[in-house]
């Protein structure tokens, strides 16, 4: 049985019933497994099988993927205008291989490794590999490579010094590993970022943030345990970073090629740093008031620990998760936070007089759920669940354009206002992503049907449908135009991180790529354009 306050909140939903159903939207299939499916630049023919597949987190058609088989098709893909172009690939000298000079010019790639061809916002790939003679693998090297859209060029090898190694210094090397760095294509100049493991002269090991500049070799931006100023948090002296980070984990990057990371600092310290611009910058940081602090309004208000990786939006601005406490001695509390480039200020948290509390009824905030947040110019989106004062616990989704209130935009189980569709409820929350126009894109389940869907909610308009099994699709094939429908459909990368210069599934310009199961044809990769409002941080 309902309770009492969520009676009320039923029935005035209904009276809000959204004005207009939802509308599918058109899809475009950009590659697909079955041998009959027509893929530019592709062989025809011939079954594929995708593998790494991703969408350039500012979008623009960047799509990739490492083609697994046939063994003809083997290595790295990526999208260029019009068409798709393999830029990596094993036993090859030509572009395609390590593109090594000199007595290593017959270098060829014995391994190419799994899990990378993520791409910068000009296109350029990074991935790792081992390169070496055909004739002798036992001298093969392992080193991470950047595509510059023509060939690939290598920028980290492991135990050699610089150019190729860290940047630390004399006898300071990358170890001798498949895994001695995960690395991310960033900005429009070629830049790629190594989370790397370093080994020092005397064998230790360490763990560094390292920028690779095209010219300008590897330059280390931070190092585990480092007391330099140039690598170290500077919240003290002679304090250094601890090694517990990662690039997946802690560490985002914006569209603009601005690098922020939460970290742990000796002395019990935390925070979050700008990086590889200059010594590290602390913009938010524990046991701190001021201009590092929670900017809550209250002079004694600190934060306390727990702080999330940051999301970037706007220039110089980012979203992040912590706990903070508003004077000493006191209980901590959790809240989301955007530094706007000189404080940290509010989000959402239960504040005094509600403002950026849920904006619903008298609820106060229970949990957040910090894996839902993403961000877009001056917006947040996020998930939540609530309690009211008489005891109910609904859980919604939650757009918040900084310094203005939270606005609830949908409830899972409560029909009307809140919901997707008349006499439908949302069920389940999955993946999300909010637009620098605040425009949110959101993968959930709905009811009666337990049905997977992925829906567009625009501020003032009824959500729209953009996908669900059942839907129509054309595809392209060797006998031509051919339809279908769509079965099931995932999210590459299991819809994770949008908005932390991570490539998944949707971009930064409105498109998005998704992989669905369609009858007859099997997998094929498919593209929209969800949202096409032209106005970066909406409409007031």
């Amino acid at each position: 049985m309902l309770n009492s306050k969520l009676a009320v909140a039923l029935a005035a939903a209904l009276l809000h019933t959204p004005l207009a159903l939802g509308q599918t939207t058109t899809w475009r299939v950009a590659a697909g497994e079955d041998a009959r499916i027509v893929m530019p630049g592709v062989p025809n023919g011939v079954s594929r099988w995708f593998a790494d597949i991703v969408y350039g987190d500012v979008g623009r058609g960047l799509i990739g993927f490492r083609m697994a088989t046939p063994d003809s098709l083997a290595g790295y893909w990526a999208s260029v205008p019009g068409t798709f172009t393999r830029y990596a690939q094993l036993g090859t000298t030509d572009d395609t291989g390590p593109g090594r000079s000199g007595s290593e010019a017959g270098n060829v790639f014995l391994n190419i490794y799994t899990g990378d061809g993520a791409a910068a916002p000009n296109g350029q790939r990074v991935f790792q590999g081992r390169a070496g003679d055909a004739a002798s693998p036992a001298t093969a090297s392992y080193g991470v490579w950047r595509w510059d859209g023509v060939r690939n060029v290598e920028v980290a090898r492991s135990l050699v010094g610089d150019p190729l190694g860290p940047g630390l210094g004399a006898g300071w090397t990358f170890p001798n590993s498949s895994g001695f760095a995960a690395a991310r294509a960033y900005g429009t100049a070629g830049h790629v970022l190594l989370d790397a493991d370093v080994s020092s002269p005397t064998g230790a090991s360490g763990h560094a943030l390292i920028r690779h500049v095209p010219g300008g070799g590897n330059q280390p931006c931070l190092r585990s345990g480092a007391t330099d100023a140039a690598l170290a948090p500077g919240l003290t002296a002679g304090d250094s970073f601890q090694n517990n980070w990662s690039l997946l984990g802690n560490i985002s990057v914006s569209s603009a090629g601005r690098v922020y990371g939460s970290f742990d600092a000796t002395g019990s310290r935390s925070g979050i740093w700008e990086l590889c611009a200059g010594a590290p910058r602390a913009l938010a940081v524990d046991d701190e008031t001021g201009a590092r602090g929670p900017a809550i309004g209250i002079a004694t208000a600190t934060f306390t620990s727990g702080f999330e990786a940051p999301y970037p939006g706007s220039a110089g601005q980012f979203y992040f998760f912590s706990y903070f406490r508003r004077a000493a001695g006191v209980n901590s509390e959790y809240g989301l936070f955007q530094h706007d480039g000189s404080a940290n200020r509010p989000i959402a948290y239960q504040d005094s007089n509600g403002y950026y509390g849920p904006n619903w009824i008298d609820a106060t905030w229970r949990t957040f759920n910090v894996d839902s947040l993403s961000a877009g110019g001056e917006y947040a989106g996020f998930s939540a669940s609530m309690t009211t004062t008489d005891g109910g616990n609904p859980t919604g989704f939650w757009r918040v354009r900084a310094g203005r209130r939270p606005e609830l935009v949908a409830l899972i189980g409560i029909p009307g206002q809140y919901g997707p569709e008349p006499n439908r409820t949302w069920r389940a929350f999955g993946a999300s992503a909010v637009l620098a126009n605040g425009d949110l894109v959101l993968e959930a389940r709905t009811d009666p049907g337990d049905i997977s869907g992925l829906w567009l909610l625009e501020a003032g308009r009824a959500p729209r449908k953009l996908l669900e099994a059942g839907q129509a699709i054309t595809l392209p094939t060797t006998t031509g135009a051919q339809a279908s429908t769509i079965t099931s459909f995932d999210l590459p990368g299991s819809g994770s991180d949008h908005g932390r210069g991570r490539d998944r599934w949707m971009g930064a310009d409105g498109t998005l790529l998704v992989t669905a199961t369609v009858a007859s044809y099997g997998t094929v990769l498919l593209t929209t354009q969800a949202s096409d409002r032209i106005f970066r941080s909406g409409i007031d």
